[in-house]
């Protein structure tokens, strides 16, 4: 048994004893579909970065976009309504099994954490819906898309940080959200 790792499996210890663990050491463990919904956010708001390069291409008047502007631009209109979509299941999800607070934690790390993780989710939920309204609905809505999209990376740099800090520490709050 790896006792100085409690998130490495060893062949000595069967996989519920090690949830168990990581449980015991900081509290509380996402669901496999919450880590699923998760991961899959992370993947998609990548995805939104890389093909938001050819909404610009493909809103010029004076040049014809090509059909690789045209895909991104479809690619990133439904991944933004995919996001949007998961956002509404996680938030369902995590009303239905809140987060416990870590006890290992200090109160104003649990405090951070706690607003940092609602302003992402209010974020990215505003960014999905203005990114609907901007496409579909009224074209006035880019500045507030724009926006959000700047307080969605900064909130993600803040999450990043604090999961490397974490990560660092290992004190098993990173466990929580891996597979």
């Amino acid at each position: 048994m790896n006792a100085g790792n409690p998130f490495r499996k060893s062949k000595q210890m069967p996989e519920t004893q090690i949830q168990t663990q990581i449980e015991t050491q900081v509290g509380h463990r996402y669901s496999r579909l919450q880590i699923l919904l998760h991961w899959s956010v992370v993947i998609l708001v990548l995805e939104q970065w890389i093909t938001s390069s050819a909404i610009p291409r493909t809103h010029d008047p004076f040049l014809t976009p090509s059909k690789a502007d045209l895909l991104m631009h479809l690619m990133h209109n439904y991944a933004g309504m995919l996001i949007g979509t998961l956002m509404v299941i996680r938030l369902g999800l995590l009303f239905l099994n809140p987060r416990q607070v870590d006890p290992g934690l200090p109160r104003w790390q649990a405090a951070a954490a706690q607003a940092v993780h609602w302003a992402l989710y209010l974020s990215l939920l505003g960014q999905a819906s203005t990114g609907f309204v901007a496409s579909y609905l009224w074209k006035g809505a880019v500045p507030f898309h724009q926006l959000f999209w700047t307080l969605t990376l900064s909130l993600v740099s803040l999450h990043v940080l604090a999961a490397a800090y974490h990560l660092v520490r290992r004190d098993g709050v990173v466990g929580r959200m891996v597979p």
